[in-house]
């Protein structure tokens, strides 16, 4: 089988966030140089990227200084998970998830044993969905991304009794 590289194939993108999918027609030699460029910018990135980034992360105590209670976050997490549960889970739920089963190891209320493997592995999944390096401390990772995500947010904080 030859392929034609002046054939017309269709490219559709859709991506979370957008309000509809991305259709173009091209030919499948615009296609192939569009895939070199990007892969040559992802091997371009990974080369400026420096091992010491990975190590930047903030503790725990400056991660969740403005973070609601354990109890509301878990609170929000499962009656979310059951909301949404036909249409799936987006990325604020796996974050927020991952951020209570961190603060949970940590020991800020009694866990169980097994609390820091249940936050590891919350983790991984939030460095998978987010196309993260793995090369990158995964807890921490959570802690970096609940910070920032907290910035952005409209919450105040409740009264720490958790």
């Amino acid at each position: 089988m030859t392929i034609n590289p002046n054939e017309i194939v269709t490219v559709e993108l859709d991506c979370a966030g957008w309000y509809e999918p991305y259709a173009i027609d091209i030919t499948r030699m615009q296609l192939g140089e569009i895939l070199l460029k990007l892969d040559d910018m992802a091997a371009s990135t990974d080369e400026q990227a420096t091992p010491d980034h990975a190590q930047k992360w903030p503790s725990p105590d400056v991660a969740y200084a403005a973070a609601p209670s354990i109890s509301s976050e878990s609170d929000w997490a499962t009656r979310t998970a059951n909301e949404w549960a036909d249409e799936g889970l987006d990325r604020e739920w796996y974050l927020r998830h991952a951020a209570v089963l961190d603060r949970v190891a940590l020991g800020d209320v009694p866990a169980p044993g097994f609390a820091a493997d249940e936050a590891d592995a919350a983790a991984v999944m939030l460095l998978d969905l987010d196309q993260a390096s793995r090369d990158y401390d995964p807890r921490a990772y959570v802690r970096q991304q609940y910070a920032l995500w907290l910035d952005q947010q409209d919450i105040s904080p409740a009264p720490s009794h958790s």
